[in-house]
């Protein structure tokens, strides 16, 4: 497993979205910015004759070694759609590796071992700690983060970002009652009146907290949509996923405050989660009963 274009620093675009939803936040408020200056480099990973880009986002000054992070994006959704993400997390001391674009036609093992590939090349190459790595994902990613972490272990907390289980392969009837990292759902509560292609009823995030392990969060962003948590939730091609009534920024700092806080949380040992303002979220803990199959 090696690297090629390390040094070649990615070209970050003119709309920052982080530094405009923090315009009115306080100074330590997780959906904004944190002390440390963040370096991106768009970087391929090399493994088994396979590639795989990333873009990497490191503090200056990282600790030795850090926590990090693996994001993993939605279908057909870029990169830089989840920047401020990982811009927020990298300035508190996260070394955050998000995978780039993939094709229609990638699978959901695929997509989970691709987490896998970059937790292991994150320790191998950028000397993170092995014991301090989090997974993150919004929509398939979201699915195929809890699958990673189920499937290959090694992960120390799962955030997933309004999870889609449709597929061949079901998370939610397989390995999410094998999980043992702590996971946070975050759902959007109007997106199943979208396309189906989105996140349907039967298979959103409501279906994930119904088999989910105990003391599982699950954070619901009030008349959100699919998309509305991204940093542009309003390019072109994403209509087709837009139902909700939510304003996007206040859609998309709650959702970030709750995936940096969680983070904290459980990879550098900070408080647990700030209550969200209840006509924003509401947040429920999965409790242990039983499930009957249908």
């Amino acid at each position: 497993m090696s690297t090629a274009n390390s040094n070649v620093f990615w070209k970050h675009p003119s709309f920052d979205t982080l530094a405009t939803d923090a315009v009115g936040l306080s100074e330590n408020d997780l959906a904004g910015p944190g002390l440390q200056r963040v370096d991106s480099s768009r970087v391929e990973v090399l493994h088994q004759g396979e590639s795989l880009e990333v873009v990497l986002y490191k503090p200056a000054h990282p600790q030795q070694p850090a926590p990090a992070i693996v994001f993993l994006p939605g279908r057909m959704a870029s990169d830089n759609q989840y920047e401020s993400y990982a811009r927020a997390l990298a300035s508190r001391g996260f070394v955050v590796a998000v995978r780039s674009w993939y094709s229609l036609f990638r699978s959901d093992l695929e997509l989970s071992h691709d987490a896998k590939v970059i937790a292991d090349w994150l320790v191998q190459s950028q000397g993170v700690n092995p014991e301090k790595i989090g997974i993150a994902g919004h929509s398939m990613g979201g699915k195929d983060a809890v699958l990673a972490a189920a499937q290959y272990g090694g992960f120390a907390g799962v955030v997933a970002i309004d999870p889609d289980d449709n597929g061949s392969v079901s998370v939610v009837h397989g390995p999410l009652a094998s999980l043992k990292a702590p996971l946070l759902l975050i759902g959007a509560e109007v997106a199943w009146r979208a396309s189906s292609i989105c996140a349907p009823l039967a298979t959103n995030y409501l279906r994930f907290f119904e088999r989910a392990p105990t003391g599982t969060i699950e954070l619901t962003l009030r008349d959100a949509d699919h998309v509305q948590m991204l940093d542009e939730p309003d390019r072109f091609g994403y209509g087709i996923c837009r139902s909700g009534t939510a304003d996007s920024r206040q859609v998309r700092i709650t959702a970030r405050r709750a995936t940096v806080g969680f983070f904290l949380q459980h990879l550098q040992g900070g408080p647990a989660l700030p209550m969200p303002t209840p006509n924003q979220a509401t947040i429920r803990v999965a409790q242990a009963y039983p499930v009957k199959e249908k």
